[in-house]
């Protein structure tokens, strides 16, 4: 039986895994969370339906998406910013999660011109940006034009 001691824990744990990014190994949180690293696995994935180190790879992975569409890094060095030690690995488990391996998924949204952003957020950047030429004028009595 879950307590609420033991699930607030685990939420810790988890909090653990994708904060630290690998400085604390599976037995130290397991540790931290006051349980056994084979009962700590057991009981995280019954909570969260995953087990601890398939959470941390999930959230590598995520971010190393964000960071092929976000930045100008080479695929190796965002391999190695995620925690991967090895290109290969990471390009098979991140073709595994989202269908293409990171080339081609960098490829593939850099070059379409399609955004991560969601579009609230590219409205309210092109209002600013709109914003801010109306403000750029020498006169502030000036009429300005826009359109």
């Amino acid at each position: 039986m879950l307590t609420k001691e033991r699930l607030i824990r685990l939420c810790r744990a988890r909090d653990q895994l994708r904060d630290t990014d690998g400085a604390l190994s599976i037995d130290e949180i397991a540790s931290d969370a006051a349980l056994s690293r084979y009962h700590f696995i057991r009981q995280f994935k019954a909570v969260f339906g995953e087990t601890p180190v398939q959470y941390r790879t999930r959230m590598r992975l995520d971010c190393a998406k964000r960071l092929l569409v976000e930045e100008n890094h080479s695929i190796t060095d965002i391999c190695m910013m995620v925690g991967f030690s090895s290109l290969g690995s990471f390009s098979a488990l991140f073709s595994q999660r989202f269908g293409r391996p990171p080339s081609a998924f960098r490829k593939a949204l850099t070059g379409s011109g399609e955004s991560l952003s969601p579009g609230c957020i590219t409205l309210m950047n092109a209002a600013q940006t709109h914003n801010s030429q109306i403000l750029r004028s020498d006169d502030p009595t000036e009429p300005v034009e826009i359109g």
